[in-house]
């Protein structure tokens, strides 16, 4: 796929995605239980899509373990302070040691490079 066939593509996208986000807003000040169906439905067409059964699974499980988090949650200020400790937590206990590790994987070979631009040539 060519540069300008991929800036389109890109652009169909975001068009949709906004489409899809205006719809979901609008559902979800108009009519709360349509919104949850409709919620429920993509996220089911989401997790089909998955090729993997175990990764389908285990995606399942932690849709499933954050919405019963989020229902003893309580007020919506509650269910607001819980989702953003669970992105931090998942941030600092998965993500943040992967990016370290990879940085140093990163500096190893520039240290590894480096030392070929040192020799002179001959």
């Amino acid at each position: 796929m060519n540069q300008p066939q991929w800036e389109e593509e890109s652009e169909k996208r975001r068009e949709e995605s906004e489409k899809r986000h205006a719809r979901m807003a609008r559902l979800f000040k108009e009519d709360r239980l349509a919104f949850e169906r409709e919620r429920k439905r993509l996220l089911d067409e989401f997790f089909s899509s998955v090729e993997d059964e175990d990764l389908r699974q285990r995606l399942r499980a932690l849709q499933a373990s954050f919405e019963t988090k989020m229902k003893h949650a309580g007020s919506a200020h509650n269910r607001f302070v819980l989702a953003q400790t669970l992105f931090w937590d998942n941030f600092h206990n998965n993500w943040e040691p992967g990016i370290l590790q990879f940085n140093e994987c990163l500096k190893s070979l520039e240290r590894n490079y480096s030392a070929f631009d040192d020799e002179p040539d001959s």
